[in-house]
């Protein structure tokens, strides 16, 4: 019976069954990043998680996929990207401290070779820059950021192989796609010294050594604008040695056509 002593009709019976579901959705919400040290299995490995300051994780619907490394979860965030299945959205990472979980926008990692780690993974993460930094005690060791993270320890999805001359660099040419994590094999051939080399446009490429006794190095980086030609030249005097080209869209209009 309602306040007026009349019993509810059949409409009111009807929004009352509508709105409950509605209602206990809203409860539920996303899932909180948790882990059970000892209990639960890393979604990639399959090894029980027993470091929980050195977990990883993602929400996948409305469940929490666990890691036991950033190592694991990178291998399988790779994994997303060459696929046709979504990425998700938001990735978490367990502070070195404290075991307390971040998204991936504020948390630190620190390259190491100095510590021991899950799966020899040589990261681990902190909830901010100045824990990690407090870290460092080696000139080996680097703090970067999740895009960082992804260019040094991401599975390629190009690579560049090359070979630096008195003349230029063989082939003259080099290719890649808008948002591929490259990676560029070298080496030096016929020089009578050391040479470093620069990518025009891409500034944040820190000069690579070319070594006059010949041996392979290697440099990462992820090529985020494309271009027909961005020039290859000596860190000094800027002789042109080749041309590296980015294809892909330059707008997001470009990039619905």
């Amino acid at each position: 019976m309602n306040e007026h002593g009349r019993a509810p009709t059949r409409t009111a019976h009807a929004i009352a069954i509508v709105l409950l579901p509605v209602i206990a959705v809203g409860c539920v919400g996303e899932p909180t990043p948790q882990i059970t040290s000892g209990i639960d299995g890393c979604a990639s490995c399959g090894m029980v998680i027993d470091r929980g300051n050195e977990a990883a994780g993602w929400v996948d619907g409305r469940e929490f996929m666990p890691f036991c490394s950033p190592g694991c979860l990178l291998t399988e965030y790779d994994a997303l990207r060459h696929s046709d299945r979504p990425k998700p959205q938001t990735l978490f990472f367990a502070d070195y401290n404290s075991g307390a979980f971040s998204t991936s926008a504020e948390t630190a990692f620190l390259l190491t070779d100095h510590v021991p780690t899950v799966m020899s993974g040589r990261v681990v993460c902190f909830g901010s820059l100045a824990a990690a930094d407090a870290m460092r005690q080696h000139d080996d060791e680097t703090v970067t950021d999740w895009t960082g993270f992804r260019i040094r320890r991401g599975t390629p999805d190009t690579v560049i192989e090359a070979v630096f001359g008195p003349d230029g660099m063989v082939p003259d040419s080099v290719v890649a796609n808008k948002g591929d994590i490259v990676l560029w094999r070298y080496s030096g051939e016929d020089l009578t010294q050391d040479m470093a080399w620069t990518i025009t446009g891409y500034p944040e490429v820190e000069p690579p050594l070319v070594t006059a006794s010949g041996e392979t190095a290697e440099v990462r980086f992820m090529a985020t604008r494309p271009g027909a030609g961005f020039p290859i030249e000596r860190a000094t005097g800027g002789k042109p040695l080749g041309m590296l080209k980015v294809s892909g869209a330059h707008t997001l209009d470009e990039a619905a056509q």
